[in-house]
């Protein structure tokens, strides 16, 4: 978790639960101060936060929500930087596999002209699988909501073109705090699939998760006492069918708020009544839920009882209190299978110390505030999402932490998740938190990981060992095989990170949550503090335009927070606007005191012209003039981000060029860009410090080299090239491609000549994906537009080598005779390390020649 950036004079906003009681009971939902209201201020984005900005990233968004109906397929209609964390999603129960990428550029957003492709995209899309799908979701983004796009009208034209049904989810992050927030409407686009069934006495349907409700929970034996024999749910449904046979129910139980519009539209629609139950961790409000739920039913409260599992509750409870109640402090989190104010409440009235609650209270959290002051009035509650956060500071007098995000806030303490994708309910929700509250307070250990979960994190990082080739669509910017590299906006961002300033992405939320939650690898590698925030715009800022509120936003957070400058990245929002970020920067300047640049990205171009926009910007707005007789020295260091380079590449860059008797600048401080005038000699590493080198060497006459050092490529990808002489033992003659940033591509390519001079002129070629600067250029190197260009280079040269990123190997064709190499390019998979080389090379023999 970020730390204090001023310890002496900074600290997160917090407000005790008896003070927020107080202001609520007064004045109702006005009495929630501004600090705890996430359109009143900008958004912070920590690791801790990433659900919030960005849910597909983590857990259950639009994306991955939409395909919970069995046999779905998903195409994404989108500027890039929209789907790019979808590629988190591909060993995640393989809904990778069944997304599809219609990208938009800017001539689409200006006219709209990607509606016409829409129903051509879906029929290659479904012409593409092995098996016919049961729905096709068209996934539409902030771009289409600013359009007005009626895109039921589009999706019935596709729907008549591919012969199945055709569906929109409308993934609108300006919708967030609507009457009609994106996760309540996706679930309505579900479950509208339903047709009228003749209904079933003895069924009934569990709504509102996307995951099971666990097998163990009292709920299905209750159930089964009222007679129903069939206790159905969406994300146990193996087939069309069974989900289909969903509208047989006799009623349904809504367990999660946002499926009530869901409910409440089935009844309507296909007259099965909807009974609301909530997740509650209180023992006694279990009880009577259970009684008003037999009411409904019309069975006697003591025909509905589970005695057994409530003493069991209520058992590993009192263990837990008695073993362990003196020691626990604890802290909450929203990250639960819980409502965090109800579960304080619950454990409060146990005589547990709560301390902190990290969580946003709405009005509907007032019950529980006014009780929880009652009997803990001094438990602080903060909002992840509110800018102070960053000057947040572990209070080590914790001993628990509940919730994945107060887990990542202390990080001393004790930890139980509590988000398992299985969903508790009822008196086994209770008994089994205990449990596993008393397992990690007995545990050496601080944390609490499944083994699903450490599953997770031991392959994080890596592509599934096979991964088989996909269709390849003739169809201009549809990919069905890849999914989309990181964007302009995220190399905006990567550049600005570590510069100790202001970075706000202005948008609705979902860019700086893909960005941030997959695109900026180093919070999760060093932790490094940096203020990021987004915009959190809605949909009237962007209707009306509304800058000043941005400004405002801005203002407020720089007061609290100490940063050097102000750098706003533009993404598909402001650009469909057409925001005038000249005026915006002006306007900031005045409000805060402090220098501002714009970066114009907007989410349809690739990494590199992000960071090369931004570090120009920085170039222009920042570095000092100085006397041409001054003297220079020292060497600096353009363009080199996590986006191109690994953890341990950039250390074995800065080892290496550290031996050298002259003083390196890196860009990785402000000063480095104020002082870059003085600098004797530059250092380009990626083509996105191009523009910005040449902008120096043309007002102040520096010296640039584009290239990588050779003893760095000779030591950071040896084991590429062992593998290559292995390939190449043999003295068959095969052309060598390598896909990745060119600069790191020309330096691989001399490295493999110098060491295979037998080899033919021309025999190596460099593909990129992204920018090929004509200067550094040789005859034969080619650009790929999209997987099309990379497909047919394969199917022209079906023998060839392909030093790549492991993930191009689904635009590979089949039958395909060459062989993959891996080498990880963050920028195009999103992967933080290569595999270990002992499945390299199982995937490279096994995936790809067959």
């Amino acid at each position: 978790m970020m730390q204090q950036q001023d310890s002496t004079s900074r600290a997160a906003y917090s407000i005790t639960v008896q003070e927020l009681a107080r202001r609520i009971e007064e004045n109702g939902a006005g009495g929630i101060p501004p600090e705890l209201r996430t359109d009143a201020h900008l958004i912070c984005n920590t690791p801790a936060a990433i659900d919030f900005n960005s849910p597909g990233a983590q857990g259950f968004g639009v994306k991955r929500a939409g395909l919970s109906v069995p046999g779905s397929i998903m195409l994404l209609v989108s500027p890039g930087c929209c789907g790019r964390n979808t590629a988190a999603l591909s060993g995640n129960g393989h809904y990778g596999e069944r997304f599809a990428y219609l990208a938009l550029d800017e001539a689409d957003i200006v006219t709209g002209s990607h509606l016409q492709r829409i129903p051509e995209a879906v029929c290659a899309f479904v012409a593409s699988r092995r098996e016919r799908p049961s729905v096709v979701m068209v996934c539409l983004t902030c771009a289409d909501a600013l359009l007005g796009t009626d895109m039921e009208r589009v999706c019935r034209k596709a729907e008549a073109a591919a012969g199945v049904p055709v569906r929109p989810c409308y993934m609108y992050a300006l919708t967030r705090e609507s009457q009609r927030p994106p996760m309540q409407a996706v679930r309505e686009t579900i479950y509208g699939l339903l047709q009228p069934r003749q209904k079933w006495a003895r069924q009934a349907n569990l709504l509102g998760f996307f995951t099971p409700v666990a097998r163990d929970s009292e709920l299905f034996s209750l159930l089964g006492q009222a007679g129903i024999r069939k206790a159905a749910e969406l994300a146990r449904c193996q087939t069309y069918e069974e989900f289909a046979s969903l509208a047989a129910a006799n009623f349904n139980l809504v367990l999660a708020d946002e499926a009530m519009g869901a409910a409440l539209a089935l009844e309507k629609r296909l007259g099965i009544p909807a009974i609301r139950l909530r997740r509650l961790y209180e023992t006694a409000k279990i009880t009577k839920q259970y009684q008003a739920l037999a009411h409904i039913l019309g069975i006697a409260p003591e025909d509905f009882t589970a005695a057994e599992v409530r003493e069991q509750a209520e058992q590993a409870a009192d263990a837990f209190c008695q073993q362990y109640g003196r020691e626990t402090v604890l802290a909450l989190g929203s990250r639960l299978n819980a409502n965090p104010f109800e579960l304080a409440l619950a454990l409060g009235r146990r005589g547990l110390a709560v301390r902190e609650i990290l969580a946003v209270p709405s009005a509907a959290d007032a019950f529980y505030l006014r009780e929880l002051a009652r009997c803990s009035p001094s438990t602080r509650i903060y909002s992840l999402l509110e800018p102070t956060m960053l000057c947040y500071r572990e209070d080590r007098a914790v001993t628990l932490a509940l919730g994945a995000d107060a887990c990542l806030c202390h990080p001393h303490a004790k930890h139980v998740t509590w988000n398992d994708e299985e969903q508790p309910f009822g008196y086994q929700a209770v008994r089994a938190l205990f449990e596993r509250m008393a397992a990690a307070m007995s545990s050496d250990e601080d944390n609490d990981i499944n083994a699903a979960d450490k599953e997770a994190a031991e392959s994080s990082d890596e592509l599934p060992v096979r991964e088989s080739p996909h269709t390849v669509s003739s169809l201009p910017r549809l990919s069905l095989a890849l999914p989309p590299f990181a964007p302009d906006t995220a190399g905006a961002a990567a550049v600005l990170y570590p510069l100790g300033g202001m970075t706000v992405i202005v948008d609705a939320g979902g860019c700086a949550g893909n960005i941030c939650g997959f695109d900026e690898p180093r919070w999760q590698e060093d932790a490094e503090p940096s203020a990021v925030f987004s915009a959190g715009l809605r949909d009237m800022d962007a209707i009306m335009g509304r800058d000043a509120n941005l400004v405002a936003k801005i203002r407020e957070a720089a007061a609290e927070l100490t940063v050097s400058f102000v750098g706003l990245v533009s993404t598909p929002v402001p650009a469909i606007i057409a925001t005038d970020f000249r005026a915006v920067c002006r306007m900031v300047e005045k409000e805060t005191g402090l220098p501002t640049i714009a970066v114009r990205t907007d989410g349809t171009r690739l990494y590199d012209r992000g960071a090369s926009a931004a570090c120009d910007a920085l170039v222009q707005k920042f570095t000092a003039p100085i006397p041409h007789d001054a003297m220079r020295t020292g060497l600096g260091v353009l363009g080199l981000t996590p986006l191109d380079f690994s953890r341990e590449e950039r250390a074995s860059l800065h080892a290496l060029l550290g031996r050298e008797d002259t003083p390196i600048r890196f860009f990785d401080r402000l000063d480095d860009f104020r002082e870059a005038a003085r600098l004797k000699e530059l250092l380009v590493v990626s083509p996105a410090g191009l523009k910005a080198a040449r902008r120096l060497q043309r007002q102040w006459g520096i010296p640039i080299r584009a290239e990588l050092p050779p003893a760095f490529i000779h030591e950071a990808f040896s084991a590429v090239l062992s593998r290559l002489a292995a390939l190449l033992q043999d003295g068959q003659q095969r052309e060598i491609l390598i896909v990745h940033q060119q600069i790191l591509a020309n330096g691989l390519r001399l490295a493999i000549c110098q060491r295979f001079p037998a080899l033919p002129a021309g025999a190596v070629t460099v593909g990129s994906f992204f920018l090929l600067d004509r200067e550094l250029q040789w005859e034969g190197d080619l650009h790929f537009r999209g997987e099309q260009d990379f497909h047919a280079y394969l199917q022209a040269h079906p023998d060839a080598i392909v030093i790549g990123d492991a993930l191009l190997a689904r635009a590979v064709p089949e039958p395909f005779g060459g062989t993959l190499l891996d080498l990880p390019h963050f920028a195009l998979s999103g992967r933080k390390a290569p595999m270990h080389p002992s499945r390299t090379l199982e995937y490279a023999k096994n995936s790809i020649s067959n």
